[in-house]
């Protein structure tokens, strides 16, 4: 067996000091003297400059072996390795709002049209198409008459549903609007004031249509148009910040973010690269739980985790899945993306569960909905308390360090992952923060993001499938024990 190159145990290659070593015992066998008596002999130094460069082929030779796994290989080699399982490398992408834009029926938001927050600093976002505010794509729209003293049938048409009122005689606007409010049902709110009808949809993400009568016009209309910010990153804007248009449209009047966003990210680094390459290695799994999460994983932007559940009994479970069907709990990205995805990865014949519908196109252009699930926000808050070392000293921002630590772990962990701090939290606090000789976490979890803990019970969180733990620098309590 040879002990050097490609071993059945891995790659073992041959250093310098090997190499100039069989070197010299080859010329003292061929020349019947110990070469090795003068290191500084004139053939000494030859020896030793040809065998560094030999030794530097070996070194060559194992970045060319290494450079063929993705667990070892690193920058462009890596991505080469991972395409041979058809996987790349993540790149750098903008976040994507849906903004509310009111303005005109009818105004046209050419691409490139751009707006931003009034924040310091400011974040720009850029439409990346061609959009129109329009009714027949709205989420609010403000309805008046088209002139005084109309009379008549009114009707309004929303989603190719019609509801009339018929005035015999002249009537105020308010008197119209407020019995034609009173027949549209859910998904809208309607409300009337100052001789206009506002009508407004419960979901503001979903697009509705609507067409009036010719006795009425549209005062405003507001659509859902989707901008991407400037920059690349996930990058996260309060709601109701962004209201400034950069770009001057006449009929556009006024813009508004409140609806989530969809995450951006930055190039992955090797080491993300490495772990999402692992996730989503499945994408060509005969299993279709593994297919479809790493279809998602793989295909959805802004999707951070993902969990996939399958009843393949004849009955409900205990979980309430109905029979033969899949739950998929995914955290962020795009709904109908998801579903896409779902619907392109499931099995035939194969239900899919869950609160959040969407409406997909099948193969022959049929309607095809969709269930899965959003991950419920399980709050946890901590109380860390630290022992210190008597002959160390701690480090100055401990309480940060911690803070950022726990947080950071809580953001990798998937739905359904039990929060054990021994497992979690204790490995990387004692790396991390010198001077600390025991560290003890307690804890205490809500569903209600305004609770406030009267005391810290718990050791570990069991998380159902369908909870996702988080947490706050706020919610951290980070003390130092009292000494005895």
């Amino acid at each position: 067996m040879a002990a050097y190159g490609v071993t059945p145990n891995g790659l073992n290659i041959k250093r310098l000091d090997v190499i100039l070593g069989e070197m010299q015992d080859d010329l003292t066998d061929a020349l019947g003297f110990n070469v090795r008596q003068n290191p500084q002999s004139f053939l000494n130094v030859l020896l030793t400059n040809f065998a560094d460069k030999i030794a530097e082929l070996w070194e060559y030779g194992a970045q060319v072996y290494h450079s063929e796994y993705p667990s070892s290989a690193s920058d462009q080699s890596l991505d080469y390795a991972a395409q041979y399982s058809g996987i790349t490398r993540e790149q750098q992408a903008p976040s994507y709002y849906p903004l509310l834009c009111t303005g005109v029926d009818g105004t046209v938001l050419y691409a490139g049209t751009r707006v931003a927050t009034d924040l310091n600093p400011e974040t720009q976002l850029v439409l990346n198409s061609e959009a129109v505010i329009s009714r027949s794509s709205f989420s609010r729209a403000v309805i008046r008459l088209a002139t005084t003293g109309s009379t008549g049938t009114f009707t309004i048409i929303l989603d190719e549903k019609s509801y009339n009122f018929a005035a015999a005689d002249v009537l105020p606007a308010n008197d119209i609007f407020t019995a034609l409010a009173a027949k549209i049902p859910e998904p809208f709110s309607c409300s009337v004031s100052d001789g206009m009808l506002t009508i407004e949809a419960d979901d503001m993400a979903v697009a509705h249509s609507l067409a009036l009568s010719e006795n009425m016009t549209t005062q405003s209309v507001t659509s859902t148009i989707t901008f991407a910010t400037v920059e690349n990153g996930d990058i996260c804007l309060p709601s109701g910040s962004v209201t400034r248009i950069i770009t001057g449209i006449n009929g556009f009047t006024s813009v508004t973010n409140s609806l989530g966003y969809i995450a951006g990210r930055l190039r992955e680094t090797d080491a993300e690269f490495r772990q999402s390459y692992a996730d989503k290695i499945f994408l060509r799994s005969s299993r279709m739980v593994e297919s479809i999460r790493s279809a998602i994983l793989a295909n959805v932007q802004g999707v951070t985790s993902c969990r996939v559940f399958e009843n393949d009994t004849n009955e409900v479970d205990d979980m309430g899945r109905w029979p033969h069907s899949v739950e998929i709990v995914a955290d962020g990205g795009d709904s109908y993306e998801i579903a896409q995805q779902i619907l392109n990865t499931k099995a035939g014949g194969i239900n899919t569960f869950g609160s959040t519908a969407v409406t997909v196109p099948g193969l022959y252009g049929e309607d095809i909905t969709i269930r899965f699930n959003r991950p419920v926000s399980l709050y946890i808050w901590f109380q860390v308390t630290l022992t210190l070392s008597e002959t160390e000293t701690v480090t100055s921002n401990y309480a940060d360090l911690i803070r950022e630590i726990i947080l950071n772990r809580l953001s990798g962990m998937e739905p359904g992952a039990t929060v054990a701090p021994q497992k979690n939290f204790y490995d990387a606090i004692y790396s991390s923060v010198s001077g600390i000789e025991y560290v003890d976490i307690y804890m205490f979890s809500s569903e209600d993001a305004s609770a406030e803990p009267e005391s810290y019970p718990l050791r570990s969180i069991r998380i159902s499938d369908r909870q996702k733990a988080v947490s706050s620098t706020d919610r951290i309590q980070v003390v130092i024990a009292d000494a005895d």
